[in-house]
């Protein structure tokens, strides 16, 4: 069996296909495994030194070989060929595989086609805006090169395709539109599928010391609220997230698969009604204002510790409808098997003298309520220092910061004032999430930053039940009150500094925020609420599947109608093509001796019945038709052709 099947010399069209299919599996570089992407390289190369040297196509039985070995590549990575990953994986591959075989110019429109899906998986993995530009430029490209590949290059130059490409596209912008808008909506988020989230919440079910410090370097955004009606001050903007009950001295961490009675608070003051605009996480956990009252959503629940949690873990970006009072209080009882737990210190007896400094404290007052206020006395009055950089702790780590360094962030007080409080027999747990929030002028919602994580106390007084107590207030009140900057003052990031003390660059960071959730909440996240909200506006209440279906039949029908009107003026002001216009003289020339052209007969057709029906004129008649033929249709037209056309039509008499 010979190994090549077809010599075939590397072609302008080829080129176009190939490179715009290279862009647009470019855009998965992030998403895909090294090999994928490296063999996609080596079959481009492997195609493209073919080309150049004119060897013959790998036969089929070659090109089978390497489709069992991707496939089987792509089984072993993704252990499936369904899904985003998988799929994209393969269908990046059998691009790759698809250029060994390809010959003709429909082998270069199924390429072409394939660029298009590689887009739309790009953009499944994540709609964002600044990637947009990117995704418009590779759909002009690939929209020119498929105008290449299906015209003859004599027919237009590759400048002329770009404008056409471009032209095509814009004039196809309102029908997007209208799909856009009209088209009926399924419930759930449109563009999300569960692999396209790749972002970690910065929050774990764990924290030792100086987990939360790596946090406050961050400044990628946690979420956004915006505010139905009034907005709690800066020193209750508590935003909940895990809660932790399990100390074995170092580490805290969060109960799995346990439950409690879940003691039902009694809510007073004012309710703020709010929705989050959650960043995608990986986790399920909703950080609602500490304490959340009800929510919207069947998918949501709370825990017997009042933290917020969704269903599934989340992959996109979710908003969710709360509210939450922030004055509350406790009238039951805490049950036994709570009080045991969040009393419960680790059985090793370490950090000893933390534990003999809590046990003798409470001996010397007279009720926990006045314990609690000697704790945080001790806090306020004594040397300890609030930073980001505190020196590392050993395994007895609440005695080493209480009694020698004296140095840290939220997660040391939150941990150091719950294991006093266990050690004197009150109930504590260590409460994680945000605290505060920086307000988006420019579109009026709240932006929680990852550098906004914060640790902070949850104790059980008799009278009042679970009370929030934040040592780090008695330390650096400037932190709950003003934000973490004002807090670590000269001690921030260079680049925290730089932007707080350079308005114009806060507000273009800001500024772009804000039309990044702007694309987020009209573009991304438009839903069937969206469109009946929409309509709405429009006058147009209660709009069923069969109201849409009739509205979007109308705007199709004034679409095509427009660009029928279009297309018309256009061929109206046309001017004819010189060889067709060389053409028809020639057959009007006919007609004068006695043979006229039928409507529906082709320039072969009719020259066969010219040589049938006056085999005198078949020579000259058979010479001007191959010439035309050649001008019009020709992938490369003899130079000069079009005036050996006329000479010749001119001499026919």
């Amino acid at each position: 069996m010979r190994p090549f099947s077809k010599r075939l010399q590397l072609d302008a069209p080829l080129v176009w296909a190939t490179v715009a299919l290279a862009c647009a599996i470019a855009l998965h570089a992030t998403h895909l495994p090294v090999w994928v992407m490296a063999v996609f390289a080596v079959l481009v190369a492997w195609r493209a030194t073919l080309g150049l040297r004119g060897a013959r196509l790998p036969t089929g039985w070659l090109r089978a070989l390497v489709v069992a070995v991707v496939l089987l590549g792509v089984l072993l990575t993704f252990r499936t060929l369904n899904g985003l990953n998988a799929g994209t994986a393969m269908l990046t591959l059998m691009a790759g595989v698809k250029l060994l075989e390809t010959r003709t110019p429909r082998d270069h429109v199924v390429l072409l086609l394939i660029t298009y899906i590689m887009v739309l998986a790009a953009f499944l993995y994540g709609q964002y805006l600044p990637l947009l530009p990117l995704y418009v430029a590779i759909v002009w490209l690939t929209t020119t090169a498929l105008l290449r590949v299906t015209q003859s290059p004599a027919t237009q130059t590759p400048r002329e395709s770009v404008r056409l490409a471009g032209r095509m596209l814009l004039q196809a912008t309102p029908l997007m539109v209208l799909l856009f808008l009209l088209f009926p909506r399924v419930a759930g988020p449109f563009w999300a599928l569960p692999e396209g989230g790749g972002a970690v919440t910065g929050l774990s079910e764990s924290m030792s010391p100086g987990d939360i410090t790596e946090l406050s370097l961050q400044s990628t955004v946690a979420f956004r609220v915006r505010f139905d009606g009034p907005v709690p001050p800066p020193a209750q903007r508590y935003w909940r997230g895990p809660v932790l009950h399990d100390f074995d001295g170092y580490t805290w961490r969060r109960l799995r698969a346990v439950t409690h009675p879940r003691i039902a608070p009694v809510f007073s003051g004012p309710q703020f009604t709010y929705t989050l605009m959650l960043e995608p996480s990986g986790q399920n956990w909703i950080f609602g204002l500490d304490l959340p009252q009800s929510w919207q959503g069947r998918r949501i629940s709370q825990t017997f510790d009042y933290q917020l949690l969704y269903r599934d873990p989340i992959d996109h970006a979710t908003t969710v409808t709360v509210s939450s009072a922030t004055a509350y209080r406790f009238d039951e009882a805490l049950s036994v098997s709570l009080r045991r737990r969040d009393t419960r210190l680790d059985e090793t007896g370490s950090n000893p003298r933390s534990r003999r400094f809590a046990t003798q404290l409470r001996a010397s007052v007279g009720s926990d309520a006045d314990y609690v206020a000697a704790i945080l006395q001790m806090f306020r009055e004594q040397e300890f220092v609030y930073s980001l950089s505190p020196p590392g702790l050993r395994r007895d780590s609440v005695d080493e910061f209480l009694f020698e360094t004296r140095n840290g962030f939220c997660g040391h007080y939150a941990s150091a004032f719950a294991t006093l409080m266990r050690a004197a027999g009150i109930p504590a747990r260590v409460v994680t999430g945000y605290q505060g929030g920086e307000l988006n002028r420019y579109a009026g919602y709240y932006i929680v930053r990852q550098s906004d994580a914060h640790a902070w106390s949850e104790i059980w007084l008799d009278g009042r039940g679970w009370v929030r107590v934040d040592p780090t207030a008695a330390v650096a009140p400037e932190r709950i009150e003003s934000g973490l900057a004002e807090a670590l003052g000269e001690d921030a990031s260079v680049a925290d500094r730089f932007v707080r003390f350079t308005p114009l660059l806060a507000d273009l960071r800001f500024a772009w925020d804000a039309v990044h959730t702007m694309w987020r909440e009209r573009i991304v996240d438009f839903n069937a609420a969206s469109q009946r909200l929409m309509l709405g506006s429009l006058g147009i209440e209660d709009a069923d599947w069969e109201a849409l279906a009739v509205l979007l039949a109308t705007g199709l029908a004034l679409f095509a109608f427009v660009i029928a009107m279009q297309l018309a003026r256009a061929m109206r002001g046309r001017p004819d093509d010189p060889a067709l216009a060389t053409y028809r003289r020639f057959c009007r020339k006919l007609e004068r001796h006695g043979i006229a052209r039928r409507e529906h007969e082709g320039p072969l057709d009719f020259a066969r019945r010219v040589a049938r029906e006056r085999p005198e004129l078949s020579s000259v008649t058979s010479a001007i038709t191959q010439i035309y033929l050649d001008l019009r249709y020709g992938s490369a037209p003899e130079p000069g052709g079009l005036d050996v056309l006329k000479r010749s039509v001119r001499s026919f008499s």
